[in-house]
Protein backbone atom coordinates (compact mmCIF):
# COMPACT_ATOMS: atom_id res chain seq x y z
CA UNK A 1 0.00 0.00 0.00
CA UNK A 2 2.77 2.59 0.66
CA UNK A 3 4.72 1.86 -2.63
CA UNK A 4 1.59 2.94 -4.79
CA UNK A 5 1.61 6.45 -2.90
CA UNK A 6 5.32 6.11 -2.90
CA UNK A 7 4.66 6.28 -6.78
CA UNK A 8 1.99 8.77 -6.88
CA UNK A 9 3.75 11.22 -4.96
CA UNK A 10 6.44 11.42 -7.21
CA UNK A 11 4.12 11.80 -10.08
CA UNK A 12 3.35 15.02 -8.94
CA UNK A 13 6.09 16.74 -7.91
CA UNK A 14 8.99 14.91 -10.09
CA UNK A 15 10.53 18.26 -12.02
CA UNK A 16 12.03 16.09 -14.76
CA UNK A 17 9.65 15.69 -17.65
CA UNK A 18 9.25 11.74 -18.88
CA UNK A 19 9.93 11.57 -22.54
CA UNK A 20 9.09 9.55 -25.18
CA UNK A 21 11.70 6.65 -25.45
CA UNK A 22 11.96 7.85 -29.51
CA UNK A 23 12.37 11.87 -28.69
CA UNK A 24 14.92 10.18 -25.36
CA UNK A 25 16.83 8.28 -28.16
CA UNK A 26 16.60 11.08 -31.22
CA UNK A 27 18.03 13.69 -28.72
CA UNK A 28 20.68 10.75 -27.09
CA UNK A 29 21.84 10.31 -30.77
CA UNK A 30 22.26 13.85 -31.41
CA UNK A 31 24.69 14.39 -28.33
CA UNK A 32 26.65 11.88 -29.59
CA UNK A 33 27.33 12.93 -32.90
CA UNK A 34 27.48 16.52 -32.55
CA UNK A 35 29.55 17.18 -29.22
CA UNK A 36 31.14 20.30 -29.61
CA UNK A 37 29.57 21.19 -32.98
CA UNK A 38 26.57 22.44 -32.60
CA UNK A 39 25.27 24.10 -35.72
CA UNK A 40 25.41 27.77 -34.47
CA UNK A 41 24.44 29.06 -37.33
CA UNK A 42 21.92 27.32 -38.12
CA UNK A 43 20.10 28.21 -34.58
CA UNK A 44 20.68 31.97 -34.95
CA UNK A 45 18.79 31.73 -38.58
CA UNK A 46 16.09 29.80 -36.71
CA UNK A 47 16.22 32.52 -34.54
CA UNK A 48 16.07 35.49 -36.84
CA UNK A 49 13.03 34.46 -39.34
CA UNK A 50 11.10 33.16 -35.95
CA UNK A 51 9.26 36.23 -36.39
CA UNK A 52 8.52 35.85 -39.37
CA UNK A 53 7.18 32.45 -39.04
CA UNK A 54 4.72 33.33 -35.77
CA UNK A 55 3.47 36.06 -38.37
CA UNK A 56 3.16 33.36 -41.09
CA UNK A 57 1.01 31.04 -38.27
CA UNK A 58 -0.96 34.42 -37.21
CA UNK A 59 -1.82 35.01 -40.89
CA UNK A 60 -3.21 31.09 -40.90
CA UNK A 61 -5.51 31.85 -37.85
CA UNK A 62 -3.27 29.95 -35.52
CA UNK A 63 -3.27 33.19 -33.06
CA UNK A 64 -3.88 30.27 -29.78
CA UNK A 65 -0.53 28.92 -31.23
CA UNK A 66 1.16 31.60 -31.62
CA UNK A 67 0.35 33.03 -27.87
CA UNK A 68 1.76 30.31 -26.06
CA UNK A 69 5.07 30.18 -29.08
CA UNK A 70 5.17 34.07 -27.61
CA UNK A 71 6.46 32.73 -24.06
CA UNK A 72 8.92 29.93 -25.78
CA UNK A 73 12.16 30.13 -27.10
CA UNK A 74 14.47 28.17 -29.01
CA UNK A 75 16.94 26.36 -27.66
CA UNK A 76 18.86 24.56 -29.76
CA UNK A 77 19.44 22.68 -32.80
CA UNK A 78 21.03 19.42 -33.55
CA UNK A 79 22.95 18.79 -36.56
CA UNK A 80 20.18 15.99 -37.43
CA UNK A 81 17.44 19.01 -37.07
CA UNK A 82 15.88 18.06 -33.74
CA UNK A 83 14.98 21.84 -32.81
CA UNK A 84 14.50 22.35 -29.11
CA UNK A 85 11.85 24.68 -27.85
CA UNK A 86 12.11 25.43 -24.43
CA UNK A 87 8.25 27.06 -22.64
CA UNK A 88 8.34 28.44 -19.36
CA UNK A 89 4.56 28.64 -18.99
CA UNK A 90 2.96 24.79 -18.34
CA UNK A 91 0.07 25.48 -19.75
CA UNK A 92 1.45 26.59 -22.70
CA UNK A 93 3.90 23.30 -23.02
CA UNK A 94 1.00 21.23 -22.69
CA UNK A 95 -1.07 22.94 -25.23
CA UNK A 96 2.28 22.95 -27.75
CA UNK A 97 3.29 19.31 -26.67
CA UNK A 98 -0.22 18.70 -28.12
CA UNK A 99 0.22 20.16 -31.12
CA UNK A 100 3.97 19.14 -31.53
CA UNK A 101 3.15 17.61 -35.00
CA UNK A 102 1.35 20.40 -36.53
CA UNK A 103 3.51 22.51 -35.09
CA UNK A 104 6.58 20.29 -36.44
CA UNK A 105 5.05 20.46 -39.81
CA UNK A 106 4.85 23.98 -39.95
CA UNK A 107 8.54 24.37 -39.15
CA UNK A 108 9.72 22.06 -41.40
CA UNK A 109 7.52 23.86 -44.38
CA UNK A 110 8.55 27.65 -43.10
CA UNK A 111 12.17 26.98 -43.32
CA UNK A 112 12.21 24.17 -46.04
CA UNK A 113 14.38 21.86 -43.69
CA UNK A 114 13.81 18.65 -42.77
CA UNK A 115 13.75 19.71 -38.46
CA UNK A 116 12.03 17.74 -36.10
CA UNK A 117 10.69 19.48 -32.85
CA UNK A 118 11.40 18.60 -28.96
CA UNK A 119 9.07 20.60 -26.87
CA UNK A 120 11.13 21.09 -23.13
CA UNK A 121 8.79 22.86 -19.67
CA UNK A 122 11.62 25.06 -17.80
CA UNK A 123 10.01 25.13 -14.37
CA UNK A 124 13.35 27.34 -13.06
CA UNK A 125 12.35 29.89 -15.79
CA UNK A 126 8.47 29.43 -14.68
CA UNK A 127 8.75 29.94 -11.36
CA UNK A 128 11.19 33.02 -11.58
CA UNK A 129 8.51 35.31 -14.11
CA UNK A 130 5.35 34.26 -12.08
CA UNK A 131 3.12 37.44 -11.66
CA UNK A 132 3.21 38.24 -7.89
CA UNK A 133 -0.02 40.01 -6.38
CA UNK A 134 0.17 44.46 -5.45
CA UNK A 135 -0.17 42.88 -1.76
CA UNK A 136 2.56 40.25 -2.21
CA UNK A 137 5.23 43.27 -3.58
CA UNK A 138 4.09 45.44 -0.88
CA UNK A 139 5.27 42.80 1.54
CA UNK A 140 8.15 42.07 0.20
CA UNK A 141 8.82 46.05 -0.33
CA UNK A 142 8.07 46.73 3.43
CA UNK A 143 10.71 43.68 4.67
CA UNK A 144 13.39 45.26 2.25
CA UNK A 145 12.99 48.53 2.60
CA UNK A 146 13.44 50.76 5.36
CA UNK A 147 11.82 53.70 4.42
CA UNK A 148 8.60 52.17 3.60
CA UNK A 149 9.02 50.35 6.66
CA UNK A 150 8.98 53.81 8.47
CA UNK A 151 6.25 55.12 6.41
CA UNK A 152 4.29 51.94 7.77
CA UNK A 153 5.74 52.26 11.28
CA UNK A 154 5.08 55.79 11.84
CA UNK A 155 1.75 56.60 9.72
CA UNK A 156 -0.12 53.16 10.00
CA UNK A 157 0.52 53.02 5.92
CA UNK A 158 -2.17 50.08 4.35
CA UNK A 159 -2.86 49.22 0.94
CA UNK A 160 -5.55 50.72 0.23
CA UNK A 161 -7.58 50.86 -3.00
Amino acid sequence: MGSWKQALSQFGSNPEPRMPGPVKAMLQDNAEEGEGQAPVAMLEQLRLEWGRFLDHLSKKGMQVLVSHLHVSELISCSPRGVVELGCCRKFSFEELLHDTAMLEAEIAAFYSLPLKLVVRYDAARDACTKEKSIFTMFQELSDSNEVVRCIIREFGGELVY
